[in-house]
């Protein structure tokens, strides 16, 4: 088990009125973990026998990070809009991570999500479905406003097109952009690739966090 190495169990400090804040999550292995049964990458390696990935094997095999390999990865599941409504809206909880999320909106962060899935709008729809943040009386409530869809992005979406060779260097891209757009952006992540690559843009208003993988 690894602990978050940017985030400190503490009370988030609320933002002044004149201060505008974002929190970004990734979704999947971040906000939830998929049931396999749903949703299932196939790599198909020309020679080999064809593998069934969880998204959890996806975010670690170095093959996906090779844009000459991505070829190898079947993503049709992923691609399929009642396939990822239901995937989500069906996916366990990661209530460490949704901590961090409660933490910072209830400290007057908006929220939105960077993933790099695709059927951008269809994600929308579900995370607005599935996402709720506890209030300081435990209860559990809609995100409301502070859900920012404008801001929230699936990179690898089939009709809209984001700039980069790999979905690290796409979510990168974003996040540049969202750093004009706040004074404070923190983005969580499970994936190594997409954390280091977000940390290399050195951007000065930009915190990454790393997020725990249970």
């Amino acid at each position: 088990m690894k602990s978050l190495d940017t985030y400190i169990i503490e009370k988030i400090k609320d933002l002044p009125d004149s201060i505008k804040g974002l929190i970004v999550f990734d979704i999947d292995d971040t906000i939830l973990k998929v049931d396999p049964n749903i949703m299932k990458i196939y790599k198909r390696v020309p020679g080999e026998k064809v593998k069934e990935l969880t998204t959890e094997d996806f975010a670690k095999d170095p093959d996906a990070a090779d844009p000459d390999k991505r070829s190898w990865f079947d993503l049709t599941d992923f691609n399929t809009p009642i396939k990822v409504y239901n995937s989500i809206i069906s996916g366990t909880p990661l209530i460490r991570n949704l901590k961090i999320m409660d933490d910072y909106v209830r400290a007057g962060y908006d929220f939105c999500f960077l993933t790099a899935r695709s059927c951008e709008e269809v994600v929308k729809r579900a995370i607005s479905d599935f996402l709720k943040m506890r209030s300081e009386d435990g209860k559990l409530k809609e995100l409301g406003d502070s859900f920012k869809k404008t801001f929230s992005h699936a990179v690898n979406d089939q009709i809209k097109k984001y700039p980069g060779r790999t979905d690290a260097e796409k979510k990168a891209n974003i996040l540049k952009k969202l750093c004009k757009e706040y004074d404070k952006v923190v983005f969580v992540d499970d994936d190594t690739k997409n954390v280091h690559a977000a940390r290399n843009l050195k951007i000065s208003n930009l915190k990454v966090i790393k997020a725990w993988d249970d």
